[in-house]
This record gives structure tokens, C-alpha cells and sequence, in this order.
């Protein structure tokens, strides 16, 4: 059976689900790293990569290239090493992903985690499809469709039911792990939710990320690139991911600072800006001036760039993506950790010692900052994800 995509409605009874799909609920799961799963990856991959609609999209582009055997292999490796150890890794059982309505592939990276696992697996995705997602859903309808890809298909439910429906408790009291995809309204009516005493829930909410870049070392000539590292982080998903940076703080030397953002911003102009986009950035920097949290307000291309006077956390709270970036200087690397809240996800680096980082990262008054990478790889999908390992999350361990 190919991915069911069930029309939202008033309510769904249980066994309408059952029926359809009575497998996913009583079936066993599937050994870890199963062949049939393995090559089912393989064949999602070139078809993101070849499709033409696919290619359209460069987010499906970047899960096309993740996919790959490649790619996925040092992923794999050490669960294919632990085998012969004092223990067993099996599948949780029944993994329901409640996805995010802010970025449009993020639930399939965490779906592919639960699937290498072996668990079976239901993703609730949200009532309007982006053009994006149809262009997903039409590769997955078809390649489940195969037959040799049917016991997949059997055990992995897409759906569509409304938020409110009572059909979403009774799929909440079957899960064995919940992973939670969404503001932290929607984390906490979800896990809210009945549900089994053992089951796990992995929340991944309310989060943003920062830049840092060491101006002090920043040459003119190194601009360019940097500005494509950049523009790499924040262009996808109109920057609302969590993991890209709406912050840059820019350590010692401002030379090249106005440099960078013109460079950014001519990148930037590449494609179109929505009307909405250039009336969210106005209405933030208007709100910002008029509450004396920025000096200065500049426009480089379809880029908006705020200079912070002092903490940027106030401004966070308004800010919605759409290519705007916070700036705030800073004198020493130590004065970052007056900027770390519990909900700054990633700390993407330029021009900084790794030993620095780390340094810095010991100070116990640090209680954000869960994954630190290079400027360009903010939105680099890996299974240590928000401080959390999904290989483990999603899986139990037997000990002998």
C-alpha cells in the first residue's frame, strides 16, 4: 500500500485507521538496519536528485545528497559496529512524528532515523501542503507502490487529521515514542496528550541559532565566501528553521562587517522577495527602534541587518525569519556567554579556535548551545540533533 495522505475531516473513529491500515498498529518491527530499508533510501535519493519538480526545490535537493549511501554510512557505521558488544539494539516499536509547519523536510530526516531503526512509524503532516511536499509525496506514493518496497509501505503511515479530532489521542495512546516537531504551545498540548507510561517523547521545540564570526581575522578577499557559507544557513525555509542563525555576533574588528552583509545581500537578490517578506522586516525593525533595542537599521539587497545596543533575546521574540539578522558586537569571546539562552540551538563559527569553543562552552553559567559547527553547516541534518542522539531515543537496548 503507497503513503495514505487521509483529507482532514471532523473526526476519524479507530478503527477507520486500523483498518486501513491495521499492519502499522499489530505488525513486528523491523530488524535494525534492515536490507529492504537500506535500498529503499537509496532509490528516495535519486529520485530527489533526478526529479525535475524535485529539483525545483533545494531543500528536497539537500535530502537527496543526506540520503546517499555515502553520506548515510557514517551514520550507520558505529550501530553496525556495536553488534558484536554485551548488547542488542532493537526498534522501540511505534513512532508517531507530529511535524512542524515551518519547515517543510525537517520531519522526513527524523522519520529516515526511526526507519534505519527498524520501528513502524506514523507522521501526522500538517492540512496544507507546501508545493514542496507535493513534490515529496509524489516520489514516496510511487516508490512505495513497488512491490518490493510493500512491507515499508505496510508499516508507515502519512496522515492528515485536524489538531482537535479525537482520533489523535487514541494514535497517541498506541506510540511507543512521540517525537514532537513545533512551537512550545503545540510540544505541550501534544505531550498533553494520553499516552502509554513508558512511552518517550523527543521534543523538539521553541529553538533559534547564532553566527559567530571573528572579525579580527576576517580578510577583504575572504568576504565572497563567507558570504556564501552565510547565505547558505539562512536562504532555506525563509530562515524559520530552528537551526538557522537569526543572530550574528561579530567578535572584535567591524572592517569588514558592512562588507559581508552587502556581499550576502547582492546573494540574496537572486530571486524574488515576497511582499510580505519586506513588510515583516519593516514591521520588526520599526517595533525594535521604537523600543530602543537597536541603533541602527540597514538594508543590503532583500537582507535586513539590526544592530543590537545590548541583549538580542527581547528581539528574538518577535523575530520571524525572512532573511533579518540581529547583530550584536562583542568585545571578548567570554562576553558571548551573556547572550546564551537555554533555546539557542546552534553556534555556527568563523575565524574561532576550536580550543576557544570549547573553553568557552565549560563555563556551567552555558545552559544553551547544543551543537557548534562551521559558518555553512547550520542546517546540516545528523541523528545528534538539539542535544538530543535519535539512535538512541528511538530504540531500547537488551544487555546480555
Amino acid at each position: 500500500m503507497s503513503v495514505i495522505l487521509l483529507a482532514p475531516m471532523t473526526s476519524f473513529s479507530p478503527s477507520q485507521i486500523a483498518l486501513q491500515k491495521a499492519a502499522l498498529f499489530s505488525a513486528s518491527s523491523l530488524p535494525l538496519l534492515d536490507e529492504r530499508v537500506l535500498a529503499f533510501l537509496q532509490v528516495l535519493s535519486g529520485r530527489l536528485l533526478k526529479d525535475a519538480e524535485c529539483r525545483k526545490h533545494s531543500e528536497l535537493v539537500a535530502l537527496g545528497f543526506w540520503l546517499r549511501q555515502g553520506n548515510l554510512q557514517q551514520y550507520i557505521a558505529p550501530l553496525q559496529q556495536e553488534a558484536n558488544g554485551n548488547f542488542l539494539r532493537k526498534a522501540v516499536g511505534l513512532v508517531v512524528h507530529y511535524t512542524p509547519a515551518n519547515v517543510d523536510t525537517m520531519f522526513i530526516y527524523s522519520w529516515v532515523c526511526s526507519l534505519l531503526l527498524g520501528n513502524r512509524n506514523l507522521i501526522r503532516v500538517a492540512s496544507n501542503l507546501t508545493p514542496l511536499q507535493v513534490a515529496l509525496f509524489a516520489q514516496l506514493n510511487a516508490l512505495l507502490a513497488e512491490p518490493e518496497f510493500a512491507l515499508i509501505a505496510e508499516t508507515n503511515l502519512f496522515c492528515q487529521y485536524p489538531r482537535e479530532a479525537e482520533i489523535g489521542e487514541w494514535i497517541s495512546q498506541q506510540a511507543d515514542a512521540r517525537v514532537i516537531w513545533g512551537g512550545d504551545d503545540s510540544v505541550n498540548a501534544i505531550r498533553a496528550l494520553p499516552s502509554k507510561p513508558r512511552c518517550r517523547d523527543i521534543s523538539f521545540a521553541d529553538r533559534h541559532s547564532a553566527c559567530l564570526i571573528n572579525g579580527d581575522v576576517l580578510q577583504a578577499e575572504e568576504v565572497p565566501k563567507l558570504a556564501e557559507l552565510l547565505w547558505r544557513d539562512i536562504q532555506p525555509y525563509a530562515q524559520q528553521a530552528c537551526s538557522s542563525p537569526r543572530q550574528v555576533f561579530w567578535l572584535g574588528s567591524a572592517a569588514q562587517q558592512a562588507a559581508l552583509f552587502a556581499a550576502v545581500g547582492e546573494l540574496s537578490q537572486a530571486g524574488e522577495s515576497p511582499i510580505y517578506q519586506r513588510n515583516e522586516q519593516l514591521v520588526l525593525a520599526q517595533q525594535a527602534k521604537a523600543s530602543g533595542w537597536i541603533s541602527d537599521y540597514q538594508q543590503f539587497g532583500h537582507l535586513s541587518v539590526l544592530s543590537a545596543k545590548g541583549q538580542t533575546e527581547p528581539l528574538l521574540a518577535w523575530h520571524n525569519g525572512q532573511q533579518v539578522l540581529l547583530c550584536c558586537q562583542l568585545d571578548s569571546l567570554d562576553a558571548l556567554a551573556g547572550h546564551v539562552s537555554p533555546k539557542l540551538q546552534t553556534l555556527s563559527v568563523w575565524g574561532i579556535e576550536k580550543a576557544a569553543v570549547v573553553k568557552l562552552l565549560r563555563q556551567p553559567s552555558i545552559t544553551g548551545i547544543d551543537r557548534v559547527v562551521p559558518v555553512g553547516q547550520a542546517l546540516d541534518f545528523s541523528p545528534q540533533w538539539d542535544g538530543y542522539n535519535l539512535f538512541e531515543q528511538l530504540s531500547r537496548l537488551v544487555v546480555i
